[in-house]
């Protein structure tokens, strides 16, 4: 197993767009806009504000490694057959599935430590509460639980890299837009478009964590939906994959 997750680190560290955009993306955009507007707002508003761009871009480190990244090699080693001369080697699905999971949590945490380490001490980011850290840790574990299962669906319904790398960087890119990544805050988006980002997680976290940081109070409970529809979506979409499995394999 251990030379399995060793393969699979050699293979996301391959993947450049996801080291690009999933590594350097969120630190190269957080010191952007830091320096960009630390002069132009207030110093009494500047705390909150470099808190809230902290939190907001550690979530494109999952969106970028675990649900792009993994979707696209995933759909690549279907596409060419990997998965498959892998059992035949006695590799069981199960155990390249393990596997992957192992190796995109420890890529994801060595990110997020990397992000943390160079970012706190620039943008002076103060202790959280244990409350707010472990709110933070949890939906970061769930969001990328979720992403994973999402990205493992999308690539095995489709089977092609080329379809999934569309459908996964479109999703990526609404996923920013929609919780204000892209520098357009969810509640000044038309209406439609706000209900839309209502239900991601990403919205809720960006906001409620800076919010409860220092032992200030939030409403959890959009945030704790947002989940629950994330989680039920990726739910149905691994049941409908484990359904196609069934149906390929009794053909």
């Amino acid at each position: 197993m251990k030379r399995l997750i060793t393969y699979e680190i050699k293979n996301i560290l391959t993947n450049i767009f996801a080291i690009i955009f999933g590594v350097f993306f969120p630190i190269f955009m957080t010191l952007l806009f830091y320096l960009i507007y630390k002069e132009e707002i207030p110093a009494s508003a500047l705390s909150g504000f470099t808190l809230k761009l902290f939190v907001t871009n550690m979530l494109i480190i999952p969106l970028a490694l675990v649900f792009i990244g993994f979707a696209a090699l995933f759909s690549q080693e279907i596409e060419k057959g990997v998965t498959q001369r892998l059992t035949l080697f006695g590799i069981t699905t199960s155990k390249q599935l393990l596997a992957k999971m192992a190796a995109q949590a420890l890529t994801l945490l060595t990110t997020i430590i990397l992000y943390s380490v160079i970012l706190v001490p620039i943008l002076k980011i103060p202790m959280p509460s244990m409350v707010s850290f472990l709110t933070f840790v949890i939906s970061l574990i769930l969001f990328s639980v979720f992403s994973f299962i999402i990205a493992y669906s999308i690539a095995t319904l489709t089977r092609k890299f080329s379809v999934t790398y569309g459908i996964t960087m479109v999703t990526y890119f609404g996923i920013m837009i929609l919780s204000g990544m892209m520098g357009i805050q969810p509640e000044n988006l038309p209406q439609g478009l706000r209900y839309a980002s209502n239900l991601l997680p990403t919205t809720h976290v960006a906001s409620v964590i800076p919010e409860i940081w220092n032992n200030s109070t939030s409403n959890f409970a959009p945030m704790i939906q947002s989940f629950i529809f994330m989680g039920a979506l990726s739910a149905i979409l691994y049941f409908i994959t484990l359904n196609k499995n069934k149906r390929t394999l009794s053909k």
